[in-house]
């Protein structure tokens, strides 16, 4: 579905994002504004980290959007054909991508989040879904289970990889803690992406509507829900023992 690949982009330049500036916000001993020109800091300060965390994080959601199993890929991957090709990750990206097409779409998102962040922002819902023509996001069809599960886990393990940078550019102490206040962060961060996976436009709530009907809006149904409380769950989970 058209949907999955940039969704996937976007949430883990967003949660990244948050995981960076949640993380300085926090360290300072007073508040100090988010501004444009302060957000542009913070991520030229992990420029390099991000290309790194972007093929760590989304290397196996893609491929589980565009191949039927990981064998199909493997098997690519290790063609007499291919292997020798395979010299960066770059080269990788190109066949887990599976076509020239969605490749080329991939690198255009990337580009398009990240400079969104190199202007002092995330890249909103409104001119996230303004990026394509009229059509081409679509409400979700196929197996919606696997895609609130790999967007959940790419949410969370984004937003602890820009929280651990974070930290250790500032050499504390403190840990990384997958509880409290950081699941403030994630709950918004799954409310805004489960949007751009599963929907083709941004949904407008209600101001009475709590954290419950919010989710159940996004996931399209109780099933889709219970999934992305378990993966975050279960991520949170695998994060903490890391």
């Amino acid at each position: 579905m058209t949907n999955f690949q940039p969704a996937l982009i976007r949430a883990f330049f967003s949660a990244y994002a948050e995981g960076v500036l949640a993380t300085n916000a926090d360290a300072q001993n007073e508040a100090v504004a988010l501004t444009p020109a302060r957000v542009k800091q913070l991520m030229l300060n992990h420029y390099e980290e991000i290309s790194k965390h972007f093929f760590d994080i989304l290397f196996n959601p893609l491929a589980l959007i565009h191949y039927d199993s990981a064998e199909e890929l493997i098997a690519i991957l290790r063609s007499p054909e291919v292997a020798p090709t395979l010299k960066t990750p770059v080269d990788l990206f190109r066949h887990v991508c599976r076509t020239e097409q969605n490749h080329e779409d991939m690198v255009a998102e990337y580009r398009r989040n990240f400079t969104s962040l190199l202007s002092g922002r995330v890249l909103s819902l409104d001119d996230y879904y303004a990026g394509f023509p009229e059509g081409y996001l679509q409400t979700a069809e196929g197996n919606q289970a696997l895609a609130v599960r790999i967007l959940t886990q790419t949410v969370v393990n984004a937003f602890f990889a820009g929280r651990r940078d974070a930290l250790a550019q500032k050499s504390s102490d403190d840990a990384v803690q997958p509880g409290g206040a950081n699941q403030i962060y994630i709950f918004r961060l799954l409310i805004e992406n489960m949007q751009c996976m599963l929907h083709p436009k941004p949904i407008t709530f209600d101001d009475e509507a709590d954290l419950n009907e919010m989710f159940l809006a996004v996931c399209h149904n109780q099933e889709n829900m219970n999934t992305m409380l378990a993966t975050m769950q279960e991520t949170l989970q695998t994060t903490m023992e890391q």
